[in-house]
């Protein structure tokens, strides 16, 4: 009698194993396909909360891309956003070399501590309560730059920025005459 049960609950333990491990497979690596699941009808992929992904390289979202308060750490070599990126609360620690964002770029209370020369946001970029101490040099954003909670004392010179600039409390030791400001720049 206990040889008959023995394959039953070798099945039944055997089946969980295989439903637990593929739950949790599912989750490590998202392929173009399976980030089909996670596109809405307007091109826009929504991975808010995720836990343990990897995204794949190269990574063209058609609409906006939203990684908020994910594990996420690092992002694929190349990535490009027709929308706006949203990158607040994750994880990421550095941004790709290769990134175009046609929109606002959000990286709010993340854990990047430097961002590449040259970037260019078209559109907002949201720099609350990184480590940060420095800006790049080139940098251009297109709409409104937030730095409240950063450790910028200083803005550096042939910087762009068409919108207004939200200190939010840091004191900033100077401002360089070859600062392009569209808008105001606000304490």
């Amino acid at each position: 009698m206990l040889k008959q049960r023995q394959p039953f609950s070798l099945l039944a333990v055997l089946s969980f194993f295989l439903i637990f491990s593929q739950a949790v497979a599912a989750n490590q690596f998202i392929s173009e396909i399976k980030l089909l699941n996670y596109t809405d009808s307007y091109g826009n992929v929504s991975l808010r909360h995720s836990r343990s992904i990897t995204l794949p390289n190269p990574l063209h979202v058609k609409g906006n891309l939203n990684l908020e308060n994910s594990d996420i750490n690092y992002l694929p070599g190349v990535v490009r956003v027709d929308g706006n990126l949203n990158l607040a609360y994750s994880n990421i620690v550095s941004l790709p070399k290769k990134l175009e964002v046609a929109g606002y770029l959000n990286l709010a209370h993340t854990r990047i501590t430097r961002l590449s020369p040259y970037l260019k946001i078209p559109g907002d970029l949201s720099l609350i309560g990184m480590p940060i101490t420095r800006l790049p040099p080139y940098l251009s954003v297109g709409g409104d730059l937030y730095l409240a909670h950063t450790k910028i004392t200083e803005l550096p010179p042939n910087i762009t920025v068409k919108g207004d600039i939200y200190l939010g409390g840091i004191q900033l030791k100077s401002i360089p005459e070859t600062l392009r400001v569209g808008g105001n720049i606000y304490q």
